[in-house]
C-alpha cells in the first residue's frame, strides 16, 4: 500500500504497517486477524480509498481527513460489499432491459422500413428529419463495430451473405451505436417504444427525451457496473445540449419537491427508470431487494454513514422507496406492440 510523505512519494508497507497506519493515523480500528484478511483479500485502496467518505467528517489543519469516532475496517468492509452486490443487481436489470430493447427497436425498425427491404445501412432508413451527417455518423460506425466483431454469426454473415440483418446489427453494435440508430432513426421506432413503456410527457405525446436520456443513463451505469466502478455515489450534472442530468418526469413529479429541485442524475435516476421498463411485478421484486440491501446495511454501519450512503444514491427518504413502487403503472403489453 502506497503511504504519502512530505514529497508526495511512494512507499511500500506490510499488511501489519497498513493497519498500524489505520490506527495510528486515522483512529480506524483494525487491530485482529479478519481485519488483516479484508486488506489482504481486497486491498488498501478497495476498501479504505474507495469506501472511507461515508465515514468521514471533515479534513484537519493539515488537510488530513477526520473520520467518525468508532469507525472501524468492518463497516468500511459493509459498504464496499454493499457496492458490490449493488453493481450486480444493477447490471442484471440493465442488461435484460438492454437485450429487450434492442430486440423491439430491431423489429420496428425492419417493419418501417418495408419489412426490411430497406437496409439499415440505406440513408433512406432514417429520419430525414435528422441531419445527413448524424445518419452518415450512425451507419459508418455501425459498420465499423461490426467489422471487428469476433463473434461466430457474425463473420458467417459476413463471409456468406451479401448484408448482414438488422437484428444481428442491433445485437451487436455498442450500447452508445444502438441508441443513436433509436435516435436518428424513423419517428416510428421510437414512438413505439415510447408507447409500449408510456413514456409521454405532459401533453400526452411520446417522450423521445425520457427513451434516449434514460437509456443514456442506463449505458452510462452498465459500463461503470462493467468495469467495477463505485456505483452508490455515481452522479451526472446537466449539461447543456446533452442527454445528461435529471430528467424530471411524471414519476419524480409525483414524490417530494426535493426531487425535481435537484437537476442531478443520480441512481434514484435509474431506479425511476426502471418503472418504465420493468413490468409492475418484476418492479416490485427489484424494489424488495433492494430495500432489504439498504435495510440491512443500515443495522451494519454507523447512522451518520448510512444517511451519507444514501444521500449519495438520492434517495430523500427511504419511505420514497414505497411512494416509488406504489404509483399507478400500465402493464406493459407486449402483445400489442406489433400494432403500435
Amino acid at each position: 500500500m502506497p503511504s504519502n510523505n512530505n514529497n508526495d512519494d511512494k512507499a511500500f508497507l506490510t499488511y501489519n504497517q497498513q493497519m498500524k497506519k489505520l490506527r495510528n493515523d486515522k483512529k480506524i480500528a483494525c487491530n485482529n486477524s479478519p481485519h488483516k484478511q479484508i486488506l489482504v483479500r481486497a486491498g488498501y485502496f478497495n476498501v479504505i480509498n474507495g469506501y472511507k467518505y461515508p465515514f468521514t467528517c471533515g479534513k484537519d489543519n493539515n488537510g488530513n481527513h477526520v473520520y467518525i469516532p468508532n469507525a472501524n475496517i468492518d463497516q468500511i468492509y459493509k459498504v464496499k460489499l454493499f457496492d458490490d452486490n449493488l453493481r450486480s443487481l444493477l447490471l442484471k436489470y440493465i442488461t435484460q432491459i438492454e437485450e429487450e430493447v434492442r430486440t423491439l427497436a430491431g423489429y420496428k425498425f425492419d417493419e418501417c422500413n418495408e419489412n426490411g427491404k430497406i437496409a439499415w445501412y440505406d440513408i433512406s432508413a432514417y429520419s430525414p428529419n435528422s441531419t445527413l451527417q448524424n445518419r452518415m455518423g450512425t451507419i459508418s460506425k455501425a459498420y465499423y463495430e461490426l467489422s471487428k466483431s469476433q463473434l461466430d454469426y457474425v463473420k458467417f454473415y459476413m463471409d456468406n451473405h451479401k448484408r448482414i440483418p438488422t437484428w444481428i446489427m442491433m445485437k451487436v453494435v455498442n450500447f452508445s451505436t444502438f441508441i443513436d440508430i433509436i435516435e436518428y432513426g424513423k419517428t416510428q421506432v421510437s414512438h413505439s417504444l415510447c408507447k409500449l413503456y408510456d413514456m409521454k410527457d405532459r401533453n400526452g405525446f411520446p417522450n423521445v427525451k425520457l427513451l434516449i436520456g434514460s437509456l443514456h443513463w442506463l449505458r452510462r451505469i452498465r459500463n461503470s457496473c462493467a468495469h467495477n466502478e463505485r456505483i452508490y455515489c455515481i452522479s451526472r450534472s446537466s449539461k447543456k445540449n446533452t442527454h445528461s442530468g435529471r430528467i424530471v418526469e411524471q414519476y419524480i413529479h409525483s414524490l417530494r419537491p426535493a426531487y425535481t429541485r435537484n437537476r442531478e442524475q443520480q441512481l434514484i435516476d435509474l431506479f425511476i427508470y426502471f418503472k418504465y421498463y420493468l413490468p409492475p411485478k418484476e418492479y416490485r421484486q427489484f424494489i424488495s431487494v433492494l430495500k432489504k440491501m439498504l435495510f440491512d446495511l443500515k443495522k451494519d454501519i454507523d447512522p451518520i454513514a448510512f444517511n451519507y450512503v444514501r444521500a449519495q444514491i438520492g434517495i430523500r427518504n427511504m419511505d420514497d422507496l414505497d411512494i416509488l413502487v406504489n404509483l399507478p403503472k400500465k402493464n406493459i403489453d407486449y402483445n400489442k406492440f406489433d400494432k403500435t
